[in-house]
């Protein structure tokens, strides 16, 4: 379309339609000037099939009044949009076009008309309706900002920059213990934005009963606090989406204005993938290792429409995951107390573990609290679990295909080589040896005891994992399995479940491993009817659900060989929230590092999310860095080597 189509221009409101669809219809409020070009980079990057309108307020009705108040331009609005379009309508506005649609979201649930979604973009109310805290803090960010700016300006001008700026926030301070109607501390240069100025301190959002999602800019300097904190508890449903830019680059910009097109597009059309259900709608995470893959699990289901909470250490990359339900903090000194605290806070459908240590602690809280329903359901048929041979067994019964696996305690007992040692409980690598018969013994003694001091101590202070620690002090030793050994090429089945019953799954092939027998770093999408039939019957056959991962090695002939389970979140289950991915494809996972040049193309960074994506970056660094490049190197050492 050459051109946006004027459609009505009465009542006060002029109504462009800016995009023509072929299901459903958005409308979008500009912002304080009304200016609908201001959407344009939006709209053009715009790929949902709905309708796109802009509906802006002209400054008088058709009785010549002027239209000064947000309810007022609602009122206008809605009557207008009922002439149009008639039908159901999302709602959307950028800045304070956004208190508009809220406005009118709330004027069509009075009536007892569907209002959609809505959407506001970098949308911000008048700042003495702000919480204390969230003023506060924009206050001293405002402050330093200024600060920083009078600084760098010649020693009279910044005297008198400094005066102005003094003046403003005795302006702020009184207009925030002010009580009734207060003037805006800005004025606009337009007719149409002084109108604006005028409009914003008389309105303070109400509750809005339905879905709303927050497109906040990453940078927030112009206000000085979040955007999307605003809104937090003004909704029954919130959710947030991050777009790198500032208040006015987010819709100028085209990349912003490009991200915040698609997640608008993204919310409305829920594409395949997995999707809230009853019974599996509210999900707490439990995590104890502080994996980049719990928060882009996390970040995902959240996108997808799930209430997620999580469990966690200090310092978890899931800090800066937007739209949590809840945080709770998982102390290293009483970590059941504080499963059990954020289970009663949460009221989760289902509880996930992200790693092998978190599973531990929900099977000790099952066995303190039997009857727990809850925890029952999140830990399946976990007694059958606890160990890799008893997994070998119920997979024999099922009817898997599955390598020989017997616990031993006395290597001398071993008749077949080469054979795969493996111990309970391990993960991620640590725990496993594939062996001949010349090195037998040595590897025998590596992975029958404690973990090294060195080691454990190493874990402790850069790890923060206290558990090796512990069975370094106590002389724990593991149990060891011995397991048929299977040569051929390694793959992975991703798995998202319910009670038993197989919702997504995704079979990959691993091309490249962080290191010898560790976790996948790059995989390749393939179609294996085996390993998908196998974990069909394994997940029913041990009553699980949430997400776990499936370890096979395809031999030549091309069968799967099943060789281990792993009933938490695994660094592929964010695959399973997306539309499927082609065969073939190659995914590079963030953020560890390839060491290969040719897979820069193809890693899969979370570019929805800015803040997630910025801190795997930064693990990355930290994974680059020299001094931890020689710890790695130094406690790799306590591994047995492969033949």
């Amino acid at each position: 379309m050459a051109g946006p189509l004027i459609v009505h221009k009465a009542g006060g409101v002029r109504i462009d339609l800016e995009r023509e669809g072929t299901a459903g219809t958005l409308v979008l409020v500009p912002g304080l000037e009304g200016d609908p070009a201001e959407l344009a980079g939006v709209i053009a990057g715009y790929t949902g099939p709905e309708s796109v309108y802009c509906a802006a307020p002209m400054l008088v009705d058709d009785n010549g009044e002027a239209i000064e108040t947000v309810e007022r331009m609602a009122e206008l609005m809605v009557a207008a949009l009922d002439e149009v379009l008639g039908g159901p309508y999302h709602l959307g506005g950028y800045s304070f076009g956004g208190l508009i649609a809220w406005e009118m979201a709330q004027r069509l649930k009075a009536s007892g008309r569907p209002a959609g979604h809505v959407f506001l973009i970098e949308a911000i109310f008048d700042e003495r309706f702000w919480n204390r805290r969230l003023w506060l803090v924009a206050m001293r960010r405002r402050g330093l900002n200024q600060l920083a700016r009078i600084r760098r300006l010649p020693p009279r001008q910044a005297a008198a920059e400094f005066g102005l700026r003094g003046q403003r926030l005795l302006r702020r301070l009184a207009r925030r213990s002010a009580c009734g109607e207060a003037t805006s501390v800005s004025s606009g240069e337009t007719d149409a934005g002084q109108r604006a100025y005028r409009a914003m301190p008389r309105y303070r959002p109400s509750f809005y009963d339905g879905a709303v999602t927050v497109l906040a800019a990453t940078d927030n300097r112009h206000f000085g606090c979040d955007t999307a904190e605003c809104w937090q508890g003004l909704a029954r449903e919130t959710y947030v989406r991050r777009v790198v830019g500032d208040h006015l680059t987010i819709v100028s910009a085209a990349d912003a204005a490009a991200s915040v097109a698609d997640g608008i597009a993204r919310d409305l059309n829920k594409g395949p993938g997995v999707r809230p259900e009853p019974g599996f709608e509210r999900v707490l995470i439990v995590s104890t290792m502080r994996w980049f893959s719990a928060a882009r699990l996390a970040d995902a289901m959240i996108e997808s429409g799930f209430t997620v909470s999580v469990c966690r250490p200090s310092g978890h990359p899931l800090e800066v995951v937007d739209g949590l339900a809840g945080s709770y903090p998982l102390h290293k000194s009483r970590p059941l107390r504080s499963i059990a605290r954020a289970m009663a806070a949460a009221q989760p459908d289902l509880v996930v573990c992200d790693d092998e240590r978190s599973l531990v602690l929900l099977r000790r809280l099952h066995s303190r609290r039997p009857h727990d329903e809850l925890l029952a359901r999140s830990l399946g048929e976990w007694t059958r679990m606890v160990s890799r041979s008893g997994v070998a067994e119920i997979a024999d019964d099922a009817g898997v295909d599955a390598p020989a696996t017997i616990v031993i305690t006395d290597p001398s007992v071993l008749r077949s080589f080469p054979a795969v040692l493996k111990t309970d409980g391990s993960s991620g690598g640590r725990g496993v040896a594939v062996v001949e018969q010349t090195s037998l013994a040595q590897a025998w003694r590596s992975i029958s005891r404690p973990p090294a001091p060195h080691v454990a101590v190493k874990r402790a202070l850069v790890n923060r994992e206290l558990h090796s620690l512990t069975a370094t002090v106590l002389r724990r030793r593991p149990t060891v399995n011995a397991q048929e050994f299977r040569a051929g090429k390694d793959a992975i089945a991703t798995v998202a479940c319910r009670d038993g019953e197989v919702l997504a799954l995704v079979c990959l092939e691993v091309v490249l491993a962080e290191e010898i027998r560790g976790p996948s770093a790059v995989v390749r999408v393939i179609d294996h009817s085996g390993m998908a039939e196998a974990a069909r019957r394994i997940v029913h056959r041990l009553g699980l659900s949430g997400f776990c991962g499936l370890d096979f090695v395809l031999g030549e002939d091309g069968v799967a060989w099943f060789i281990e389970l792993n009933a938490r979140v695994t660094p592929t289950c964010h695959l399973l929230f997306d539309a499927p991915r082609p065969l073939g494809q190659v995914i590079a996972l963030f953020p560890f590092e390839h060491g290969a040049s040719a897979y820069a193309d193809c890693v899969d960074v979370p570019v929805r999310a800015p803040l997630l994506a910025e801190r795997g970056r930064q693990l990355l660094v930290r994974q680059q860095h020299p001094v931890f490049r020689r710890i790695r190197e130094w406690t790799s050492r306590a591994r047995p080597e492969l033949p």
